[in-house]
């Protein structure tokens, strides 16, 4: 399975009003990184159609060196003893041949499947042993909120997440992580992961 799930599923999930727990009781991430996704035109999106999209990836990590966890295992691996938030800020047109690449804007959580022009984001949190196996509960995925991106250039990625996941926890903090030099197919995130790498620091 995918660590970022196709974004255009239908959910019925519903932010409650209240205090909502933090996620696994508090992650704070250690190093992050980000990828910058060039657009490109992908048939595989469930419920949509062909879609012009790009985006941005953030991974916000307890581990050790998220770049090299992104390099090795692109979105289909984790880095081993870890807790890990993995974050895409998506642009795109339904329908469309061309879109620019995605950069500053506010990018939600949708419910529904989008049509025409749309900015979305998705999210997935996990926490895994020294084997890389999951932890009771994980891992969550995006049920709500947003992600703001601030500023993106050749070298870093800043912003804020205010993120609900469908365990009922959230994430809410800035990010300012530096760009990973390494290729990643937007489209190949609309796809199940096959196997699973497991990175070793």
């Amino acid at each position: 399975m995918s660590r970022v799930p196709a974004i255009f599923l239908i959910s019925v999930a519903a932010c409650g009003s209240g205090s909502v727990p933090p996620l696994f009781g508090g992650f704070t991430p250690t190093n992050g990184a980000a990828v910058i996704l060039a657009p490109a035109t992908c048939n595989n999106i469930p419920f949509v159609g062909p879609t012009a999209i790009s985006g941005i990836l953030v991974e916000l990590t307890s581990g050790a060196d998220a770049c090299h966890v992104l390099t090795l295992a692109k979105q289909c691996g984790s880095g081993s003893g870890s807790t890990t938030l993995l974050a895409g800020a998506l642009s795109g047109v339904v329908g469309g041949s061309t879109v620019a690449p995605a950069g500053p804007g506010t990018y939600p959580w949708l419910a529904n499947p989008p049509t025409g022009t749309f900015l979305a984001s998705t999210t997935t949190a996990a926490q895994v042993d020294a084997n890389c196996t999951s932890a009771p509960g994980s891992p969550t995925h995006m049920s709500g909120g947003s992600i703001a991106v601030s500023t993106v250039t050749s070298s870093a990625v800043s912003g804020s997440m205010d993120v609900h996941f469908d365990n009922g926890q959230a994430y809410k903090n800035a990010f300012d992580v530096p760009v990973c030099p390494v290729s990643i197919d937007i489209c190949s995130l609309f796809d199940f992961c096959g196997s699973h790498s497991c990175v070793q620091p």
